[in-house]
């Protein structure tokens, strides 16, 4: 997985830097031009602190897409909110987060994104799923609905799916539970399996309308 992420705020910059010191698979940019020459097939993920483009983030965003298709945005907020967030997932970014959030946070959304599925920081994911509108969650929807409870989980899945609903990350699951981090995830792949739902989003949504 090759991980670049790009800040001009030098110290934004040094407490990335102090997360993944001695991985080579994440490379920091803090310069316009070195970014854009940096975009290309090689690269997984980019992580943009959205602060340095102000008022034409969406262009760069659009831009990125249409240039290079495989590589998967997480966009960065010193300030997020959930207008915000909904806006850039409707333009094709795969993580919304709080540019100071905590290493842990930064490694799961680089799993998450890195597998295909979209990750929003722990504060906003049931804001956000409220708020969502469009295709994905109409496309959940309509999988939610041919379910009716979550009785198919196991004691330990239906534990761990309350504990996703409730915000908590995998490595924040392990932590609590005492389970490792490969069981959480191997339970959390069971659990979006049996339940038909590709992802967090689709899980909580699922969970938020049994709730109703």
């Amino acid at each position: 997985m090759q991980v670049i992420l790009f800040t001009q705020n030098s110290a934004l910059n040094n407490i990335w830097r102090s997360y993944f010191t001695g991985n080579s698979d994440v490379k920091f940019i803090h310069n316009r031009k070195e970014f854009f020459s940096h975009i290309n097939d090689d690269i997984d993920i980019i992580g943009i602190d959205i602060d340095v483009f102000k008022d034409n983030i969406d262009d760069v965003i659009k831009n990125i897409i249409e240039k290079s298709p495989n590589i998967k945005i997480l966009t960065l907020s010193n300030r997020p909110t959930i207008n915000e967030g909904k806006h850039l997932l409707t333009l094709g970014i795969k993580g919304y987060a709080n540019s100071h959030m905590r290493k842990t946070h930064f490694e799961d959304a680089f799993e998450a994104i890195f597998n295909g599925n979209i990750w929003l920081y722990q504060e906003f994911v049931q804001a956000m799923i409220s708020e969502l509108t469009g295709s994905y969650i109409n496309s959940e929807s309509e999988k939610a609905d041919k379910r009716t409870d979550l009785s198919e989980l196991s004691l330990r899945e239906r534990e761990i799916a309350d504990l996703i609903y409730r915000g908590l990350t995998n490595n924040e699951i392990s932590e609590k539970t005492g389970i490792t981090l490969r069981t959480v995830k191997a339970h959390t792949s069971s659990i979006y399996s049996k339940l038909n739902v590709k992802d967090r989003i689709g899980l909580v949504l699922l969970m938020k309308q049994l709730d109703a």
